[in-house]
């Protein structure tokens, strides 16, 4: 595959909407997150809502057309997110169309983004998810270390 990566910019909320929708429908049994629930629904739409604000920082793979996202957001003690860890940390949202899932594409998202992250002096990096998602094991291959399970889903933090 040959993927191209840019900078998710003001025009990309509606596919970043899109794979934030496909990361909250990750199960291949279901359920699904559709867009509008995504769009209505204030702790999913806060990961999206008024891209790019000061701090943001995204990517995006594509191949001719968008086929994935990943993206950084800092949220605060007043307004933690799902895998909030402190205000000087963001948190990681991607996704991958899923016909290009398991291809490599989330992979090399991640590189990419944690690269640009680095070069902008981001110390470390936190994410949520479910414990039985199989892009857990993806975020351990990079690094990303447990630090807790407040709930159903598991907090990660990767130092860069």
């Amino acid at each position: 595959m040959d993927i191209t990566f840019r900078p998710a910019l003001a025009a990309d909320t509606p596919f970043l909407t899109e794979m934030l929708a496909a990361a909250a429908s990750w199960r291949p049994e279901g359920p699904t997150a559709s867009i509008d629930t995504v769009s209505n629904t204030l702790a999913l739409a806060r990961y999206v809502s008024d891209w790019p604000q000061s701090g943001d920082l995204g990517v995006i793979a594509e191949i001719e057309e968008p086929i994935g996202a990943a993206w950084l957001r800092y949220f605060t003690d007043m307004d933690p997110s799902y895998g909030f860890i402190d205000a000087a940390t963001p948190e990681l949202s991607m996704g991958v169309v899923a016909r290009c899932r398991s291809r490599g594409v989330g992979r090399r998202l991640l590189q990419v983004l944690l690269s640009a992250a680095r070069s902008q002096g981001i110390q470390a990096v936190s994410l949520s998810v479910d414990p039985d998602n199989y892009a857990r094991q993806l975020y351990q291959g990079l690094g990303f270390e447990s630090v807790c399970q407040p709930t159903s889903s598991i907090t990660m933090r990767l130092q860069l």
